[in-house]
């Protein structure tokens, strides 16, 4: 149900209010990415004095690939796709032409730029903003999730403390970044948006023939599949799943330790969905430990085919750890594995046991043997495993891009009535 604010804003028969929203997103070009503000587009598609207007880079790279922007089909917003200097560097990267038109021609009311305060893009956005349409509200989205310093000098943090000054609302990924944020020194208003999930995308394919064929060409069939997404650095601690698969076997091939029925470590295998620097470490250390026959590596896929890889899943593990420049913010794909139906599993490193609340199991850091229990948990008590799905089907929905869309609109309202 749409907000007091979004209904005056949008159908007061007396004050037909004329809004121009311009949008900066180079997560726009993923297509997973853009359901919120087609969402948005939809919900304003009635109204023409609303006009929403979505610049995002024509070429990025994300996780090893050149991605190219296509059009959305029957998207009710205006999406432009610009050349861009530093593809793949969000802090980095700027427009090379055709930004100042949309500054100086379309003057929105409101800004939003869904990128990080100390980027080159928020300075970008800052001056074009300062010559062309001062008086626009602007908006500035971040997923910091722990303190940093910037390793390129003091013109991240001179950018940072002027868009502190001179931004109306942050959208901060999560309660702990509205901390950080107010330990850096902004001291405005702030709205917790965490990141989505698009329900049409990420979906339970029980019996699909896709999912059916894939778990076949893979070899999964008849095995019980322990899952990870993601990059292969050592910070996610995917060492860790494997150290915790190792003890998980042994369990299993071990009854009079455990009670639990005799069955061959070949009857589980662990699906790897992604690239990284860190394979060829990780491969040597499945050899050391005796499962290299258990891993399934699958190169990085475009992000529509994911939720067929989830779906072969009887788990997904995010064993991410902390290191002292970085801490998981998020871990979005424990939200698609339970949009999926697929039981979770995550370490307590940043704000990934906030992202599982009741809805999944969490385990220390650095703590394999305890992964190793909850892994036995769900392969053995299907009750758990039950309760487990029916948790995240219900969790999921505060994270779907319908909710958050809704409430993304509130805020350009309440900013409207301000203005």
């Amino acid at each position: 149900m749409r907000s007091a604010s979004v209904y005056r804003i949008l159908t007061n028969n007396r004050v037909r209010v004329k809004a121009r929203i311009l949008v900066l997103s180079h997560s726009y070009i993923m297509r997973s990415y853009r359901r919120k503000f087609t969402l948005i587009g939809d919900l304003t598609s009635k109204y023409p004095e609303v006009q929403i207007r979505i610049i995002t880079p024509n070429q990025w790279i994300e996780n090893f690939q050149q991605l190219t922007f296509t059009p959305t089909p029957d998207n009710h917003c205006q999406e432009f796709s610009l050349p861009i200097y530093f593809s793949g560097y969000g802090s980095r990267f700027v427009y090379r032409r055709g930004l100042t038109t949309h500054f100086r021609d379309f003057q929105p009311d409101i800004i939003h730029l869904e990128e990080e305060a100390w980027s080159l893009n928020a300075l970008q956005t800052l001056q074009l903003r300062r010559w062309f349409c001062p008086h626009s509200k602007l908006i500035f989205r971040t997923s910091l999730s722990v303190e940093i310093k910037q390793r390129f000098g003091f013109l991240p943090r001179w950018i940072e403390r002027r868009i502190f000054r001179e931004t109306d609302l942050a959208f901060p990924l999560s309660l702990n970044a509205v901390q950080i944020l107010a330990r850096r020194g902004y001291k405005g208003r702030s709205i917790v948006f965490p990141n989505g999930v698009d329900l049409r995308l990420f979906q339970p394919m029980i019996g699909n023939s896709v999912v059916m064929n894939l778990k076949k060409s893979l070899s999964l069939m008849n095995n019980f599949v322990i899952g990870y997404v993601g990059r292969f650095l050592y910070m996610k601690g995917v060492d860790l799943l494997f150290k915790a698969a190792k003890i998980f076997a042994e369990w299993v091939c071990v009854p009079e330790q455990m009670s639990y029925p005799r069955t061959s470590v070949t009857s589980f295998k662990i699906l790897l969905l992604g690239n990284g620097e860190y394979r060829t470490e990780l491969e040597k250390l499945a050899l050391e430990l005796g499962i290299e026959k258990q891993l399934v590596w699958v190169e990085a896929v475009l992000p529509e085919a994911v939720p067929e890889y989830i779906n072969c899943m009887d788990v997904l593990v995010l064993p991410s750890r902390t290191m002292p420049d970085w801490v998981e913010f998020f871990g979005r794909v424990l939200i698609e594995a339970m949009a999926c139906r697929v039981p979770v599993i995550g370490s307590n490193s940043g704000e990934i046991a906030n992202v599982i609340g009741e809805a999944g199991l969490i385990f220390s850091e650095e703590d394999p043997q305890a992964l190793a229990q909850h892994l036995l948990t769900i392969y053995r008590d299907q009750s758990v495993r039950h309760d487990l799905i029916e948790r995240g089907a219900k969790h999921v929905h505060d994270f779907a891009w319908e909710t958050i869309a809704e409430k993304t609109l509130a805020a350009y309202a309440d900013l409207l009535v301000e203005a």
